[in-house]
């Protein structure tokens, strides 16, 4: 397949009036720079001078309109067939990120489910044992590893070590009740409901924050480095 190439060219008579144009431009800046006003005339004189100046660049504008105009539509096309690639990998980067944000999130899931069973069978050991007090704890933590294994809470630790691929603690929204959320929170104003606005607070407050009407919960946000 041949290699494709986009040249720009110029006719040969825009060349001449460009070069034309060039000299006229340099020629008015030297005779500006030698203007001397000492007389009504001579202030007169400046006056015309500059009305020709702006109608010179004018000219000069007209002249690269075309020009400006071919090249903008040449780049907008390159943009274009540019964007047409990279969509693909986009979707295909996003697709990837969670695939592998769920594999986290599944796995914490598990390990928080390992640890309540282990826990209630601590709990169990304890009761029997006769240590009532032991056995409420433990079944408290329990409790609490239940509540982790639905929300699927990820830690550093929980994830797997890949060279160029980091891992951080991000949230979404899962659900919104738009009669429930406040006008504002903490000076930002939600309502109606910004979704970009209600992420920031979530974001600022590590996820701590309560927001009426909103439900989010913590997933992991994934990053490639080429």
């Amino acid at each position: 397949m041949e290699k494709e190439t986009m040249v720009a060219t110029v006719p040969q008579a825009e060349i001449v009036d460009e070069q034309q144009l060039s000299r006229d431009v340099t020629d008015f800046e030297f005779q500006a720079e030698s203007l001397v006003i000492q007389t009504d005339e001579d202030y007169a004189f400046a006056g015309e001078f500059g009305k020709m100046l702006k109608k010179k660049a004018s000219q000069v504008t007209t002249f690269f309109k075309p020009m400006k105009d071919s090249a903008y539509q040449a780049h907008k096309a390159v943009c274009d067939r540019e964007k047409a690639m990279l969509t693909p990998l986009r979707n295909a980067e996003k697709t990837v990120k969670q695939v592998m944000s769920a594999y986290i999130a599944e796995q914490e899931r598990k390990a928080a489910e390992a640890e309540r069973e282990r826990k209630i069978q601590e709990a169990a050991t304890l009761e029997a044992a006769g240590d009532a007090d032991g056995a409420e704890a433990a079944f408290e933590e329990a409790a609490i590893m239940d509540d982790a294994a639905s929300y699927a809470v990820v830690p550093a630790a929980a994830t797997p070590k890949v060279s160029g691929v980091s891992t951080s603690k991000d949230w979404e929204i899962v659900e919104i009740d738009p009669k429930a959320v406040p006008l504002a929170v903490a000076g930002i104003e939600l309502r109606p409901v910004d979704q970009a606005a209600v992420m920031r607070l979530i974001r600022a407050s590590k996820g701590q924050i309560e927001i009426p009407g909103i439900t989010y919960r913590q997933v992991a946000k994934m990053s490639f480095r080429g």
